[in-house]
């Protein structure tokens, strides 16, 4: 969730911010500051207890006198001293150096520095004092000094050597870095309250009356003024305020005069526009219902010519094939098979003839007889009957009919004439070979059979999808133009409709939805491949 922050709290919190980083910047260059004087302090005074060890051993001759005093004095100021871990004491012989005393027996030896030690890669190597060295170390994870200082003596010369931790706890400088921290972080909290106490005396009551104004002029009122408080910025802007408030008064009063004139006007020409609407679109309705009827007429007369041509035209022929199929049929009395595709032919001849004759009652717009009949029965008689030609074409034949289809008020021949006009345009839609799925389905909510033909054609394009179903409109080179026109025109006296599904990747899909007879239960589907 995004916070929203007033500008009041906004620069408060950029003070408060700032005023901590200078907090911290200060906390921490105090508490650097102070570290490098204590350690600076702690290193002078380590190099002074080393030289004042050195002096000792030369004064009280303790390289003549025994080292037993010696290693008591070293180890009381191990004792006393935490940061000094370890003191060693050699004299210089002509054989070499010789330990005298240590602090630490059992540790490793200090090293001895003089004027030619090489300095390390950081450069820590100094010289304080004539004939003392020191350089800084790391000892079990701490930083320590090695120290160094030259012993000469009478009697003979030598070295001492101190390791001292160069970090010292100091409880004093502690407390007064805390202190001066709360100090800091006092004085930061009461410039933070004093600029709030300031900031809403001189900023917050000003700039709520503004926006006070400014929400009542939202609201409509624009007589609202915003009280002008003080000369400053925000004054400034009260008055600029007010200024524009009066300015856009005077413009809205202006406006609506202007407005109440113009209202009449657009009243008086919304009616005339309203009148000349109402008549051109009656004369609209009109001229299309006419264009509508008049193509309709001319279609449904090119239908009826055809229609009576062809009736007259193939007449003879079918007269002739008739005859010769009932004389084959009395030549071969006894062959069954020859029998039953005579029986076929005749049957399809007269269905032939039926065709033609709907046809052209169709044209004389006569309702067709409607009967009880099977819908599945139907559309197994159509697979029969269509089986040669779909085995010629390489077509499959897939089959789902709802086994509980209730029976169908309908025209048999019509609507058989319809389901081979969607057969054959599938057919033409494959002339490699395909598929063809004709699926049957009750819809109990709407009370009809909805039956649809897919294949897996060349489909169908987007265009002409809105022009399939009219009249001497084909997509095909021979194609007459009339068959899904009589399809839709059967479905339409039958009570149902059909339909072009688009959307479809592969083929087309027609659905046809008739009205159903009679109530059935629930529907189970039974599937049927025809080859």
């Amino acid at each position: 969730m995004r916070l929203h922050l007033s500008l009041q709290w906004k620069v408060l919190l950029l003070v408060a911010g700032t005023m901590a980083v200078i907090l911290l910047a200060s906390a921490y260059l105090h508490a650097l500051l102070t570290r490098l004087l204590i350690e600076e302090f702690h290193y002078d005074n380590a190099v002074g207890q080393v030289v004042t060890v050195a002096k000792r051993t030369a004064t009280n001759d303790y390289f003549t006198t025994g080292p037993d005093d010696l290693l008591q004095e070293i180890q009381f100021l191990v004792n006393s001293r935490a940061d000094f871990n370890q003191i060693d004491v050699y004299q210089t012989t002509p054989d070499g150096e010789r330990l005298v005393a240590t602090t630490a027996p059992d540790g490793p030896r200090l090293p001895y520095l003089n004027e030619q030690t090489q300095d390390n890669e950081l450069g820590e190597l100094e010289r304080p004092l004539p004939d003392v060295v020191s350089i800084e170390v790391e000892r079990e994870g701490q930083r320590h000094w090695i120290i160094t200082a030259a012993i000469n003596d009478r009697d003979g010369s030598g070295y001492v050597t101190a390791l001292v931790r160069k970090s010292s706890r100091n409880d004093l400088v502690s407390r007064l870095q805390s202190q001066h921290n709360m100090l800091l972080g006092g004085a930061a909290v009461a410039s933070i309250a004093l600029l709030y106490f300031l900031f809403a005396l001189f900023f917050r009551r000003p700039a709520r009356d503004i926006a006070g104004a400014m929400s009542r002029a939202r609201m409509g009122d624009l007589s609202a003024h915003a009280p002008v408080r003080s000369d400053d910025e925000l004054g400034t802007i009260a008055r600029g305020f007010n200024r524009m408030i009066d300015d856009i008064r005077g413009r809205d009063e202006e406006r609506e005069r202007l407005l109440t004139q113009v209202n009449g006007f657009n009243d008086e020409l919304r009616h005339e526009v309203a009148r000349a609407t109402r008549e051109l679109r009656a004369a609209d309705e009109a001229h299309f219902e006419t264009q509508q009827r008049l193509a309709r007429s001319e279609r449904l007369a090119a239908v009826g010519q055809i229609a009576a041509s062809l009736a007259h035209e193939i007449g003879t022929p079918l007269n002739a094939i008739s005859g010769h199929l009932r004389l084959l049929g009395r030549n071969h009395p006894h062959d069954r098979d020859t029998q039953r595709r005579v029986e076929i032919i005749n049957t399809q001849l007269e269905f032939i003839v039926r065709s033609v004759r709907g046809l052209l009652a169709r044209t004389q717009r006569q309702r067709p007889a409607l009967q009880p009949l099977d819908l599945n029965a139907l559309i197994e008689e159509l697979l029969w009957l269509v089986k040669p030609t779909l085995e010629a074409h390489d077509i499959t034949v897939a089959a789902a009919l709802d086994k509980d289809m209730p029976l169908l008020r309908g025209d048999r021949d019509g609507l058989l004439q319809l389901f081979l006009n969607l057969v054959n345009n599938s057919i033409d839609a494959m002339p490699a070979g395909g598929e063809l799925e004709i699926t049957t389905r009750l819809e109990r909510r709407t009370r009809s059979a909805e039956l649809t033909f897919r294949d897996s054609g060349v489909g169908l394009a987007p265009a002409a999808l809105e022009h399939l179903f009219e009249p001497m409109w084909t997509t095909k080179d021979t194609g007459s133009g009339f068959g899904l026109a009589i399809a839709r025109e059967i479905a339409v006296a039958h009570g149902g409709q059909i339909e072009a599904v688009g959307g479809v990747r592969e083929g087309a899909t027609f659905r046809l939805t008739l009205p159903v007879y009679a109530d059935a239960p629930a529907p189970e589907e039974v599937l049927t491949d025809v080859a």
